[in-house]
């Protein structure tokens, strides 16, 4: 396989496909927040087929796709200016410290979101984006290998000092929905920006998704170089072996995790400490990946027919204004939940929850469509170009 890096051309197709699978992921983000009430439901966890289904399809699978697709833009950004005989990397840097300074306005109203830990992470793209191809690869394999719940589960097992203290990430949880559930305006804005910010971090930190996030940056990074979804086409072949190893192997980690649910098989673990809680999450982190892999590859593969393109392009002007629609549901989902506003978390099931989310984001979508007939850009995206290149100068309106 020739892995060079490709040029980027202006392909139309290429735009709408990577556009409908970023509009699906946040689809998919937006669907999980509903059921979980924007993290309310964990205040009273009730079981429910809708909550079993919903996580199944996209919990920590949705993120994993924008992640990926964070990588790939990367690239395109970086290439198209390469073309022109520009280095963008600090103007890139800029970028993420202006995505970096949004995440953390968003976070005062939803400490959950990731605007803030995606622009982190970006620049650790940033360092790796001239290493070879093929370290690259073997960089994002370790990284999505989790080593680091390896290493604390094997610290857990043999009581080493410190592992086997509760983790930090449920420390800040602890007292977070109360806050949510009855605090008022400002306070859950002043507890967002400390307690709340902090529980996300260490969420990130603890379970798989930290380690994670570097390997489905690079994955994407690479995919970018190597045109994949530029030319889907020419790698048929491997999208289908790929989706082949990726059933097998979701099918193995789904009946591990069955498995390893088992109150036998629990008790095979020590009742305290934090070892049967890692290897729970390392099993579900690499579910995760390769359930992403199954998601991702379908949609492609549904993309590349005409029907499919036709059902799957309405996602496409989602995906362009993605930041803005990132946002908004934030600002619209948190205090539809929220104490401070509505209350409806304890007034709504979880199927009523996600009518609601799949109306509210089938508004979205139509918004989305209007919108980009009269604008070149959504909103946020446009603020975010301008201040990128510190200009207003920037084309807004469409003649």
């Amino acid at each position: 396989m020739n892995t060079s890096p490709l040029t980027h051309p202006e392909a139309p197709q290429r735009v709408l496909l990577v556009d409908a699978l970023r509009g699906f992921a946040l689809m998919g983000l937006f669907l999980v927040h509903s059921i979980e009430l924007f993290e309310l439901y964990w205040q009273n966890p009730v079981d429910s087929k809708v909550h079993d289904v919903i996580f199944f399809l996209f919990a920590g699978k949705a993120y994993a796709i924008f992640a990926m697709l964070f990588g790939i833009s990367f690239f395109i950004i970086m290439d198209k200016q390469a073309q022109k005989g520009v280095d963008f990397r600090g103007r890139f840097a800029w970028r993420l410290l202006i995505l970096f300074g949004l995440g953390t306005l968003n976070s005062m109203v939803y400490s959950g979101e990731v605007l803030q830990v995606l622009a982190f992470y970006g620049f650790f793209l940033i360092l790796v984006y001239r290493l070879p191809t093929k370290w690259l690869i073997a960089t994002a394999i370790f990284f999505l290998l989790t080593p680091n719940l390896i290493y604390h589960y094997w610290a857990s097992m043999n009581n080493m000092p410190g592992a086997n203290d509760k983790l930090l990430s449920s420390v800040f949880y602890e007292h977070t929905g109360e806050m949510w559930a009855k605090g008022s305006l400002l306070e859950v804005l002043a507890f967002n920006v400390t307690t709340g910010s902090l529980a996300k971090w260490f969420f990130f930190i603890d379970g798989a998704r930290g380690a994670q996030l570097f390997g489905l940056f690079f994955i994407g990074l690479v995919l970018g170089r190597l045109g994949f979804l530029v030319h889907p086409i020419k790698f048929t072949h491997i999208r289908k072996t790929v989706f082949v190893f990726s059933i097998l192997a979701a099918i193995g980690l789904f009946s591990l995790q069955k498995y390893l649910s088992l109150p036998e098989v629990k008790a095979l673990w020590p009742t305290t400490g934090n070892a049967k809680w890692y290897v729970d999450e390392l099993v579900n982190g690499y579910f995760c990946v390769a359930f992403m892999a199954i998601l991702v590859l379908s949609f492609i593969a549904l993309y590349l027919k005409p029907l499919g393109q036709k059902i799957l392009g309405v996602l496409a002007p989602v995906g362009r204004m993605s930041l803005t629609i990132y946002v908004s549901q934030s600002l619209c989902g948190v205090p539809f939940f929220y104490g401070y506003g509505l209350g409806m978390y304890d007034k709504l099931s979880q199927a009523q929850a996600l009518m609601i989310g799949i109306a509210f984001f089938t508004v979205q979508v139509l918004f989305a469509h209007w919108w980009l007939k009269r604008f070149h850009y959504g909103p946020l995206e446009w603020v975010w170009r301008a201040a990128t290149y510190l200009t207003t100068n920037v084309p807004f309106v469409r003649r």
